[in-house]
């Protein structure tokens, strides 16, 4: 059946499929509200937090954002499922910056610091830190992910970081998804369809 809607229009592959790539997107003005509130987070090196229900479009206006990006000077470190835990997150940020992550906590988490600190400083690159589900994060998970912006006495943060994730993320409801108070976020915004 397939074949054949593919055959009599011409298509070459399926039509709106996920692997459209980011300048394919229909652009409406959520869309483009949401890219430039990414992008602007990613240019302050901050925590940004972007919500909207299953469908809204989160995942795509980061992806359009990511790919906007000069790349030679942007590290992307992507974690689809934050079920990796605390651990999977450190290891997750030392593997795609080159490193082996080591194997016991208390040495993993300063390297993946470390790595993050040394992206930025001496190879002038700004690592960006992307969790998608971020809504699925527990306490401890978001308490690691901002201590990794915690960098020269909390002057300055080594990468800019994005949690994509569903409404609870928005600090309205009793999820620990975002505790407002501890958040450090500069920058949330809501994606609807």
């Amino acid at each position: 059946m397939i074949d054949k809607i593919q055959g009599y229009y011409g298509f070459t592959s399926m039509p709106f499929g996920k692997d459209l790539a980011p300048g394919m997107l229909h652009r409406h003005s959520s869309h483009a509200q949401a890219a430039a509130r990414i992008t602007w987070c990613i240019g302050e090196r901050c925590l940004g937090v972007i919500t909207g229900e299953v469908g809204a479009g989160k995942t795509v206006a980061v992806r359009a954002a990511l790919d906007a990006l000069d790349h030679p000077r942007h590290t992307v470190i992507y974690i689809p499922n934050p079920a990796v835990g605390v651990a999977g997150i450190h290891q997750a940020i030392v593997t795609r910056l080159g490193g082996v992550p080591k194997p016991h906590r208390s040495t993993l988490i300063p390297q993946a610091a470390d790595a993050l600190a040394t992206e930025h400083a001496e190879r002038g690159r700004v690592p960006v830190l992307v969790i998608d589900e971020a809504h699925l994060l527990d306490h401890e998970q978001l308490e690691a992910v901002r201590m990794l912006t915690n960098h020269d006495m909390n002057s300055t943060s080594p990468l800019a970081c994005l949690l994509v994730g569903q409404p609870p993320c928005d600090g309205t409801s009793s999820s620990a998804c975002w505790p407002p108070s501890t958040s450090g976020s500069r920058s949330a915004t809501t994606c609807r369809p």
